[in-house]
């Protein structure tokens, strides 16, 4: 069976302030038939400039789900900068909290889109650098009076560990990103309350290959986190939340439940598929997107009690080896950043690992027909603005993993990190 939309167009009854730090910047997007290869020549499908950086998307995407996001950030005092300002203004993100940097260049990225693969590949060029001396205590008040929440993309760490350390002082809670290694990332995440990561981040991170045992190691490293929830793309999403009391037991510790959490995100996610004959499970349209494609919300499993999350043996790395993959990510991050010379300080330390125990829930991607999935780019900034909202006005994670994962797919079918993005009329009321 299918459930219609019943859209939910305007604002939120009260304005919902949420504060943004980290990039900022134009995308060039050249859509391309196929990837070129080296010395080829080929012309664009398509070629866009439009507004980008990770923060700057998902502060979007929350404006258009009816909350009012303050972004800060550095440009520069360029034509560059003015767009980016007008775009923001234009979506309702609020730009006081924004420094320009005389006689200096914004920041921008190159991005390739690859229709027949469906990929896309990022060259950026940044900006100035965010001092954190720029953060001044003006700066820090004019953000975050009469905030709810505050976000981090993972960039500008060491003014953003201050912010988050401004906020935590204030009951302010605090959303991290982790999306790739960066130096100061390990300090800001250790002040966040809720942390979203990519799906190579944890490996990355955590030096283990196994993507079970990857997460729950991070989740481990992280005791102040009340959930995590970790994106999988086309395949979903995982969510681990502790209990109320930060703990994630549900009683005595000898006899919570244990299982090896490979398996338990196997099991889960083999549940999910199992009831999605409309026989079984209800689907509900999520939202139609620009050019009329219906988009269906995925199915949620739950373990629905918290269990002790094990690592899978024999999988599960060696010291050495640990050390070596995370060395190995560092430098790769590194380089990728052209900073081949510091690749300690994007490397992490070796922690010891107690089982965490947590309540795992598991959420599909949304539906939608391949063919209509014209750009990747940005459909995890899609996924945290919808974190944001959810957050903001008091939704549990479960929900923000449903809301992302058809927002994430509605900006999909569009060109760019921004147009595809849909306002709160597009969307079902189930999902607001």
């Amino acid at each position: 069976m299918v459930l219609s939309v019943t859209p939910q167009g305007g604002p939120l009854p009260n304005p919902i302030k949420v504060v943004g730090m980290g990039s900022a910047g134009i995308d060039y997007l050249a859509q391309v038939a196929s990837y070129p290869k080296p010395d080829e020549k080929l012309r664009t499908e398509c070629l866009e400039a439009q507004g980008g950086g990770n923060c700057g998307n998902a502060l979007t995407a929350a404006a258009r789900l009816g909350l009012s996001p303050w972004i800060v950030t550095k440009i520069g005092d360029d034509s560059l900068g003015d767009g980016i300002i007008s775009e923001f203004q234009r979506d309702g993100v609020v730009t006081d909290c924004i420094l320009r940097a005389p006689g200096a260049p914004s920041p921008f990225t190159y991005i390739i889109v690859d229709r027949e693969g469906a990929t896309r590949t990022c060259i950026h060029t940044p900006g100035e650098v965010f001092n954190p001396s720029e953060l001044t205590l003006e700066l820090i008040n004019n953000a975050l009076n009469d905030a709810a929440l505050v976000y981090f993309d993972g960039r500008l760490t060491e003014a953003a560990v201050l912010l988050a350390k401004a906020a935590r002082s204030r009951g302010i809670p605090v959303l991290a990103e982790g999306e790739r290694l960066r130096p100061g990332l390990e300090d800001l995440l250790q002040e966040a309350d809720y942390v979203v990561t990519s799906a190579h981040f944890p490996s990355n991170w955590t030096g283990e290959e196994c993507q079970g045992n990857a997460i729950i190691k991070t989740f481990a490293r992280l005791p102040k986190v009340k959930w995590m929830i970790t994106t999988l793309g086309k395949n979903g999403s995982i969510l681990l939340e502790r209990r109320a009391d930060n703990t994630g037991t549900t009683g005595e510790s000898n006899s919570i439940k244990e299982g090896v959490a490979e398996d338990v995100f196997k099991n889960l996610f083999a549940e999910v598929e199992e009831k999605r004959s409309p026989r079984k499970e209800k689907t509900l349209r999520g939202c139609t997107s620009a050019d009329g494609t219906e988009i269906f919300a995925g199915g949620v499993a739950t373990t629905t009690t918290a269990i002790r999350l094990l690592l899978k043996q024999g999988i599960s790395e060696k010291d050495s080896d640990v050390v070596a993959s995370n060395a190995a990510a560092a430098a790769a991050a590194a380089a990728a950043n052209a900073d081949t010379g510091n690749s300690a300080a994007y490397a992490s330390q070796l922690a010891p690992f107690q089982p965490p125990e947590a309540i795992v829930t598991v959420s599909q991607a949304a539906h939608l027909p391949d063919d209509a999935v014209l750009d990747t780019t940005g459909a995890g900034d899609a996924f945290i603005g919808s974190v944001l909202y959810c957050i903001a006005t008091g939704k549990s994670p479960q929900h923000a993993q449903r809301l992302g994962a058809v927002v994430a797919a509605r900006k999909c079918t569009a060109l760019g990190a921004r147009p595809g993005l849909p306002f709160r009329n597009d969307l079902a009321a189930a999902l607001l």
